[in-house]
């Protein structure tokens, strides 16, 4: 039986990862919350800045922020895939180049939504360059944006980099040989192991699976599907598509309506079970 290639992963026992600043919001919360906070900061400084009417300043905002959106997101997603754990040298000059395209990429789109906004239809505006100071200001602000960005992508790609031990599940019918029964983590230059049993609860996230541990989180590059079948059955369940939780570390179940139950774990987190999910619990349990 060979064994999958390790992931690059850190994690830092015990520390629950930045871009999950709340155990319930999770990192499309989290995304959505920095989204509202930065639309609103647009809109309320340029409603004050230049007296906007109201309309007006949403629209601008909106046209401030889609850049933040979109170009956004994929300059994270390279700064994480691509940079996070790199030499020195490598990330310096992949921000260099990052930060001249998304500068440039922001600038270029607002300019086109602020003439779709101010023009006379959707098919008949003008894209009108700032004026030279106001571009060098807008130019600055996308630098410093992408900066904030870099920041945090590098806090949440230290989430990311977990290795996990684990061996290949068997092709076709074959049983099991064994189940994992802990997988490692690098801490620094340390690798420390974690002992599957004080995992309370996993949930899928994107090709990302996040482990929820009684020492803290990490990000696991595994999906669920790989986290399943590498789990003991016995102690580890699905109670959901997207999240399996340790039968061993729910501390009381009770009923949420319409067959489901609302799961409440060791580690505080109160998480709900589909149907089939409940089902499986109430077989298993009663």
């Amino acid at each position: 039986m060979r064994e999958p290639p390790h992931d690059r992963s850190v994690d830092r026992p015990g520390d629950i990862q930045p871009q999950y600043a709340h155990p319930k919001l999770g990192r499309r919360g989290f995304d959505l919350l920095a989204i509202g906070l930065v639309f609103t900061a647009y809109t309320v400084t340029l409603w004050v800045a230049n007296a906007l009417a109201p309309v007006e300043a949403v629209a601008a905002g909106a046209a401030n922020t889609i850049p933040v959106i979109l170009f956004g997101a994929a300059a994270r997603r390279l700064i994480i895939d691509r940079l996070v754990g790199r030499t020195l040298g490598l990330q310096m000059t992949g921000h260099a180049l990052l930060c001249a395209v998304y500068s440039l990429l922001a600038y270029w789109l607002v300019t086109v939504l602020l003439g779709l906004i101010n023009g006379t239809s959707p098919t008949e505006f003008i894209v009108q360059p700032f004026p030279s100071r106001a571009m060098a200001w807008q130019l600055l602000e996308n630098v410093t944006t992408y900066g904030i960005i870099a920041a945090v992508s590098h806090l949440q790609g230290q989430g990311k980099r977990v290795a996990p031990i684990l061996a290949e599940p068997p092709s076709g019918g074959e049983e099991r040989a064994q189940t994992l029964s802990r997988y490692f983590v690098r801490s620094g230059d340390d690798i420390k192991p974690v002992d599957i049993g004080t995992i309370v609860s996993i949930s899928g996230a994107d090709d990302y699976a996040e482990v929820a541990t009684l020492g803290g989180r990490h990000l696991a590059r595994l999906t669920l599907n790989e986290f399943e079948q590498s789990l003991d059955p016995r102690r580890f369940i699905r109670v959901h598509r997207s999240r399996i939780v340790n039968i061993e570390r729910i501390e009381r179940a009770e009923p949420a309506g319409g067959g489901r139950l609302l799961l409440h774990m060791e580690d505080g987190e109160a998480i709900p079970a589909s149907r089939t999910g409940s089902r499986l619990l109430r077989e298993r349990l009663l």
